[in-house]
């Protein structure tokens, strides 16, 4: 090759899991790192999501005086994560804490401890009802300099008016109006409008919160440094030669750039949750990249060039899955987590039918919905059905609540196109959105008769401690079952989405991508949603974002030699169970 240039590692992709590879590989030799975004701003689904990190027994966890073990964790991980490789998850428990402890101790990173956060299986053996999650500490981007602007923001589902951010917590107390929230928002709002030197610059709040948080606070260790993330760079494929990988043909801004990587590639640029085709062909059906709250550039590009070198992949029929509201004129879906957990509402299908436990964790939910869709009965589009009390008491998606946003100023593209609908009776409302009426009066009834028992007779909704953290306290005896009965009745549309895919490469607990054959393929790391999900089924808040972090640490233990005082895992093991593993 007559290579353009040349760097020690090279990084595809800027979120969490690419910066903490990059910057744990300089604080542990290896200064020559260059990092590639294939878009105009950097971070990512990283920096688009809510930026949590589930990592037990972390040291803020055992600071906040919690009572939790390795052990626990093991404990937990078997009941609620079964067929994983028990090398990746045992590497996973042991050497996260170790990951967090690093970056606080020698960069700008800060993570703050959730204590009220239950794990997503709240009922299985080793569970705990907080501190396993933790959400990035908020940040001012202008420490960011001129890359300010090129911060991806956090998705505006988690801000006010898309403009204001909010920490996760301050999101649940905004959303479920819980006490003090109108003196939170007030307070928000005048921090926003009181900050007008930045008022005169732009729009966008000066605090970043979530997910551009954490992004930020890592890119910002990275500029302390002095180290590259070149911006609107496309990997094209990599380039294997010699049993190893050698560096990666990318276009940069129009322009073919060769560059050699000579201690390895990390690959860390997400699934393929908007590449249509790639979707057809591996994901369960029906399927759409307009469901996807994903970012836009990922298609797969990572995964595709270690395709075509002869990497193994598993499980690309995976997601993460959320349903999502895709309102006309929003450009980005909104994730469906927190509002059909709301008492006084449930979900339906086209015949008119409860599909599974509204309140549960969302992942659960998306694979029982699959898993009953037919011709017959189709998923998707499903329905959420509430009245009027509904309507005045809490925020849905953009249609907020009656007193925030009144029917009258709703869009008529909302009911024109099939988004939203209201009637003054539920049959009415049945003809309206095109479900069969019968069952969805036996329907509502049978959900007026659970709130009144306060006993989900079907699917057990708020029998779980989970289902009740997004639930109403006020409403007895059951906080997540209110009865649906004041006109007029209310239907919006729901989709089955995603927040992006979750197969990938198999990788072993150092990160390193194995061929077909399952031997590692030397020069080749792979993290977070490009490699074989290590958290598929989402036990935790921060289930995808943990993992890549914690094994781009350990790709960067592995690329130089760094030596953390901990026990790594026989890769052999791994590669042995991976070919256990199904095609």
């Amino acid at each position: 090759m007559n290579w353009n240039e040349s760097v020690e590692v090279l990084v595809v992709g800027s979120g969490c899991g690419g910066l903490t590879s990059a910057l744990c590989l300089y604080e542990m030799g290896v200064k020559d790192v260059l990092v590639i975004e294939k878009g105009e701003r950097f971070g990512g689904t990283s920096s688009y999501s809510g930026g949590g990190i589930w990592i037990p027994c972390s040291h803020l966890a055992q600071a906040a005086g919690a009572q939790d073990s390795l052990e626990e964790a093991r404990e937990y991980l078997r009941n609620s994560v079964p067929g994983v490789d028990p090398a990746l998850l045992d590497a996973y428990i042991a050497n996260g804490p170790r990951m967090l402890k690093f970056l606080h101790e020698r960069t700008r990173v800060r993570y703050q401890s959730l204590a009220h956060y239950p794990d997503y299986f709240s009922e299985a053996a080793g569970a705990k009802a907080g501190h396993r999650s933790l959400e990035p500490e908020p940040i001012h981007i202008d420490s960011l300099g001129a890359e300010a602007e090129y911060l991806m923001p956090t998705h505006p589902m988690i801000t006010i008016g898309g403009r204001i951010s909010l920490k996760q917590q301050e999101a649940h107390a905004m959303i479920g109006q819980l006490p003090g929230w109108w003196r939170l928002a007030a307070r928000l709002l005048w921090n926003y409008l009181a900050d007008i030197p930045w008022r005169f610059k732009t729009r966008r709040d000066r605090r970043a919160c979530c997910g551009s948080a954490g992004v930020a606070r890592l890119r910002l260790s990275m500029l302390d440094r002095d180290m590259p993330l070149w911006r609107n760079t496309r990997l094209l494929e990599l380039v294997y030669d010699k049993g190893r990988v050698q560096g990666a043909i990318v276009n940069r801004d129009g322009r073919l750039v060769s560059i050699r990587a000579r201690r390895g590639v990390v690959l860390a640029a997400g699934g393929f949750e908007k590449n249509q085709a790639m979707r057809d062909a591996y994901l369960p059906k029906p399927t759409n990249t307009q469901w996807s709250a994903g970012v836009f550039t990922n298609e797969g590009d990572a995964l595709r060039a270690a395709m075509a070198i002869g990497a193994r992949v598993r499980n690309l029929d995976g997601g993460w899955w959320v349903t999502t509201f895709c309102f006309p004129g929003d450009s980005i879906p909104r994730p469906a987590i927190i509002e059909k957990s709301y008492p006084g509402s449930c979900v339906v299908n086209r015949a008119g039918k409860r599909i599974a436990n509204e309140s549960q964790n969302y992942m659960t939910y998306m694979k029982e919905a699959f898993a009953k869709h037919s011709e017959q009965e189709p998923s998707s589009p499903a329905f959420m059905i509430f009245d009027a009390r509904f309507r005045r008491n809490y925020i849905v998606g953009p249609l907020l609540k009656s007193g925030l946003r009144p029917d009258f100023l709703l869009p008529a593209a909302y009911r024109r196109q099939g988004y939203f609908a209201k009637a003054a009776t539920l049959r009415e409302l049945a003809g309206r959105i095109g479900i069969d009426a019968d069952n969805l009066e036996s329907t509502v009834a049978a959900m007026n008769h659970y709130a009144a028992t306060g006993k989900d007779l079907e699917f057990g909704r708020g029998d779980t401690l989970y289902d009740r953290y997004y639930g109403d306290a006020t409403i007895k005896p059951n906080p997540c079952l209110a009865p649906i009965v004041e006109a007029p009745f209310y239907a919006v549309r729901m989709d089955l989405g995603d927040w992006g895919t979750q197969g990938g490469m198999v990788t072993d607990s150092h990160a390193r991508v194995l061929s077909e054959n399952g031997e590692a393929m030397e020069g080749l790391y792979a993290v977070g949603n490009c490699a074989l999900a290590v958290l598929p089924t989402y036990p935790g808040a921060g289930s995808t974002l943990g993992p890549a972090m914690t094994f781009a640490y350990q790709a960067a233990k592995h690329i130089s030699g760094y030596n953390d005082g901990g026990a790594d895992h026989d890769t052999r093991q791994n590669a042995a169970l991976a070919d256990s593993l199904p095609a």
